[in-house]
């Protein structure tokens, strides 16, 4: 089967779930099989219960590999058969340490067979190249690093974080090469990353890319 597109939802806007719906029609699928991963946010119930609600005509199973019910077989087993994988928001480093490397290379796997992968917040992200750490972010700023992330679109991408001035995105493009440039896909926006590597968006993304160092807002290079 051939790669989908994969859909980043920024969230905090009144079409989020709409947008996902949209991305499952497009399987055209009769009742097809979901999973949710939701180590960003500790597996919560409610979030789970959400996309379940939204994906309406699915069948959503929960891909259990927060640490507290930690199960890596089940969890395997749930994305081995899912048509649709959607990663949920919450806290980014929390949501890539909560998938260990056995699940990422399976993820990229049901990627390249053709599973579709929908994004939301910090599950969004997730599926950029990159984030960056830091041990005290108020008191440490300049301390930063970037730790990876799934890579599925090369590129790193903030959400909804417009009204902050994204500085988050920011730090993360000052930590890359020269030329780099990374984009704020602002609340309520979604970009589509198709397989031909283009990205098409719902509302105008915010690029900023790296010159001498610093993030500059600029055009971007999609």
């Amino acid at each position: 089967m051939s790669k989908k597109n994969v859909y980043l939802i920024a969230g905090h806007g009144e079409n989020d779930w709409a947008y996902v719906q949209d991305a499952v029609k497009s399987l055209g699928i009769k009742n097809p099989a979901a999973a949710h991963i939701g180590t960003a946010n500790g597996d919560r119930f409610i979030a789970v219960e959400r996309t379940i609600q939204a994906m309406n005509g699915c069948t959503v199973r929960l891909a259990p590999l927060a640490p507290h019910h930690r199960d890596l077989d089940e969890a395997k087993r749930v994305l081995q058969e899912s048509d649709v994988i959607f990663i949920s928001g919450g806290e980014v480093e929390d949501g890539m340490t909560g998938l260990p490397e056995e699940i990422r290379k399976l993820l990229w796997q049901r990627y390249e067979d053709g599973a579709l992968f929908i994004g939301m917040s910090a599950g969004t992200i997730m599926l950029g190249s990159a984030w960056p750490h830091w041990d005290d972010e108020d008191n440490d700023f300049e301390n930063a690093y970037l730790f990876d992330c799934l890579g599925f679109v090369p590129t790193i991408f903030d959400t909804h974080c417009e009204d902050e001035g994204w500085p988050e995105l920011k730090k993360a493009v000052e930590l890359r090469e020269e030329g780099f440039t990374g984009y704020g896909i602002p609340a309520g926006g979604m970009v589509i990353y198709t397989p031909e590597g283009k990205m098409e968006v719902t509302k105008p993304l915010d690029p900023f890319t790296n010159i001498n160092g610093k993030a500059e807002e600029g055009e971007g290079s999609w």
